[in-house]
């Protein structure tokens, strides 16, 4: 091939991905073969998806990744096989809809949405596995998956006086709405989640007291709903309609500006379906903890300092960017800005981060339905090494045991509770922890 054009081969046209190497051609540079109704049609069956499923990495079975699934819906809509609501129950719900798929697909297939149509259409069908309807019910009569009394939402604020005055505020704001009275604005509230008020106390804890050491006078909703992201994410988005306007109404009546969340699965549910789903924008700012800290420290000049080591012999961790956080929200930077701005702590990176994050395995209702499968990948993304290339499955526990850290750092509740179980499983040394656990843990001081 001459030089003039050989030059510019990156921009050559192409109908598909090349037929071997690690990346895919600019999507800018592809033709569509055929106008396509449903987007699984334009699959053209190249296997990168294959390479970054990691549920697939330990099923080995294609009907676990993206293309597989994408072939049996081609097959469903073309009517060469039947519907089997037994054999197809697994490749619906056996997906953790981390986004990695959609990361890699040359063709720009959004699997995410695909998939989770395919789980909508499947339960219209009468395919429900018996623990999503469990917790369907659950959250539809409790407001929780959890089965809990919705009255113990707020119990673990006795714990910690910062949510004490916070629930306070918020009751004495729900008060004033409910009479009619002149009620008293704040800025920020607290959007704690179901996880972090029935099971993970030690996170929304973390998140009010971080949230007193800034100074901020914040409040509880004291009549908080679950956000519904279970229901969604498994395929029920016509269950979640009342969860929608209910929290979103509470959230307008209280007249915050700023709703923050210790969850990423909250975060973008509202961030994300509520605008969707109501077909309007919400009216206030959403931010995840791990953006408004770094954000809020940068406007009023705080410097922050952890106060359990020094700059001179520094906390080693490892972030692990959350699927819904990451690939869904597009928070990367914010974290690991937070991360840096914390005197006393220091950051190093793991192979696999931002986009090409790979999955802890806890999401799209895997770890309900097939827990074993969630702590296997767990497992995986704590361990993911370069040296483990015969086995496809590699470790995320030791990717982050790679880098020589003590702690690996997340900023989702669901993200800890799978990477924390996997530890323990595999007797890791590694400590799994929640951002907000080290900021709790931290000095906040304002120059002068």
């Amino acid at each position: 091939m001459s030089k003039d054009k050989s030059s510019d081969v990156k921009n050559i046209v192409t109908t598909g991905p090349p037929v071997a190497g690690l990346f895919s051609p600019h999507r800018d540079n592809l033709l569509e073969p055929r106008i396509l109704t449903d987007d699984f049609q334009r699959c053209v069956e190249c296997g990168y998806c294959r390479s970054v499923c990691r549920v697939y990495d330990v099923t080995y079975s294609e009907l676990d990744y993206a293309g597989g699934r994408n072939r049996i819906l081609k097959a469903l809509a073309n009517k060469e096989i039947s519907f089997d609501k037994e054999g197809i129950v697994d490749s619906i719900f056996r997906c953790t809809l981390c986004g990695n798929c959609r990361e890699v697909c040359p063709v720009g297939i959004d699997t995410v949405k695909v998939f989770q149509k395919f789980r909508k259409d499947a339960i219209h069908k009468g395919v429900l596995p018996r623990k999503l309807g469990i917790l369907d019910e659950r959250v539809g009569k409790l407001k929780n998956p959890y089965n809990e009394n919705p009255d113990d939402r707020f119990n673990w604020t006795k714990d910690c006086v910062p949510a004490q005055k916070a629930l306070k505020r918020g009751i004495e704001v729900l008060k004033a709405i409910e009479t009619g009275s002149e009620k008293k604005k704040y800025r920020v509230g607290y959007y704690v989640g179901c996880t972090s008020a029935f099971r993970n106390t030690e996170l929304a804890i973390a998140t009010c007291t971080i949230l007193e050491k800034l100074g901020i006078e914040f409040v509880l909703f004291p009549n908080e709903w679950c956000c519904g992201s279970v229901s969604y994410r498994t395929g029920l988005e016509d269950h979640i309609h009342d969860l929608v306007k209910h929290n979103t109404k509470m959230i307008r009546d209280f007249g915050v500006e700023d709703v923050v969340f210790s969850c990423s699965g909250c975060f973008s549910t509202l961030s994300l379906e509520y605008p969707r789903l109501l077909g309007e924008e919400l009216g206030f700012n959403l931010y995840h903890m791990a953006e408004f800290v770094p954000k809020y420290v940068k406007e009023h000049n705080i410097n922050i300092k952890y106060t359990k080591r020094t700059k001179e012999d520094p906390l080693v961790v490892t972030y692990h960017d959350p699927c819904h956080l990451g690939r869904y929200m597009g928070v990367y930077d914010p974290p690991r800005e937070l991360i840096k701005m914390i005197e006393g702590v220091k950051l190093v990176e793991m192979k696999h981060i931002r986009n090409m994050s790979r999955c802890c395995g806890a999401g799209g209702g895997v770890k309900t339905l097939y827990g074993e499968l969630a702590t296997t990948v767990a497992t995986n993304r704590l361990g993911e090494s370069s040296n483990c290339v015969e086995i496809l499955r590699a470790d995320r526990l030791k990717e982050a045991e790679e880098t020589h850290s003590e702690w690996m750092v997340s900023s989702c509740v669901f993200c800890k509770n799978n990477l924390y179980q996997a530890a323990n499983e595999s007797n890791s040394g590694l400590t799994v922890a929640d951002i907000t656990e080290i900021l709790q843990d931290c000095e906040f001081i304002k120059e002068e």
